[in-house]
């Protein structure tokens, strides 16, 4: 690693660490999604190696001509290659709840040149998306943001077509990290079928199947 790379590798770490301090103290009564003004800790190659994104994206397994949903992308860290992957004729669905970090994924994605990216503002819980209209929904450290977490699986099982993939992928590094155990538990009772658990508790990825 140069110096320079190290230097970049500390601030970031320190900014995270800071970050989370925050994030941890501010959702003592309540989950809360990371706010959009610290996305930027989300974005580049440092945060892409800490954060697997490489590891995650190949975990779960995207082929071409797929219709991917990503509950909580930010500002698009694993949906913009996701949306490479799927190509030609597969398309993805970005949905997240706050505003900024919709405009932040669409910026991203046209610059990116990237086509086949749908943004959409909404709550998991409460937008309407149709019915089996989908090969793959995932979330990335995202599960724990959600304040009833079992009711956010329940629209995700609907929204898969049957055989369809459910990928949660949980991240040590983040302040609202769900366990294994957690993440099984509550992927089961929504009615999901563990297909894989990949990873150690540092960074995992379940793999779910819809019967």
């Amino acid at each position: 690693m140069t110096p320079s790379l190290a230097f970049d590798v500390a601030v970031l770490l320190v900014a995270l660490v800071t970050a989370g301090m925050w994030w941890r103290g501010a959702n003592r009564r309540r989950s809360r999604p990371c706010p959009a003004s610290l996305s930027w800790l989300l974005e580049g190659a440092v945060m892409n190696s800490l954060l697997g994104t490489d590891t995650t994206l190949n975990r779960i397994g995207f082929r071409p001509g797929q219709r991917v949903l990503e509950v909580g992308p930010g500002p698009g860290r694993l949906l913009i290659p996701a949306a490479r992957r799927v190509l030609p004729n597969g398309e993805v669905v970005g949905l997240d709840i706050q505003p900024g970090m919709i405009e932040r994924l669409r910026t991203r994605a046209l610059r990116a040149g990237v086509s086949n990216l749908t943004p959409v503002l909404g709550d998991v819980t409460k937008v309407d998306l149709p019915p089996s209209s989908f090969d793959v929904v995932y979330l990335s450290a995202v599960l724990g943001e959600i304040p009833d977490r079992s009711a956010a699986l329940q629209p995700c099982y609907a929204w898969l077509k049957p055989g369809g993939l459910l990928s949660i992928t949980e991240v040590a590094l983040d302040p609202d990290y769900q366990s294994r155990s957690t993440v099984r538990r509550l992927a089961e009772d929504a009615g999901f079928r563990l297909r894989e658990l990949q990873g150690s508790w540092l960074l995992f990825t379940a793999n779910f199947v819809k019967p």
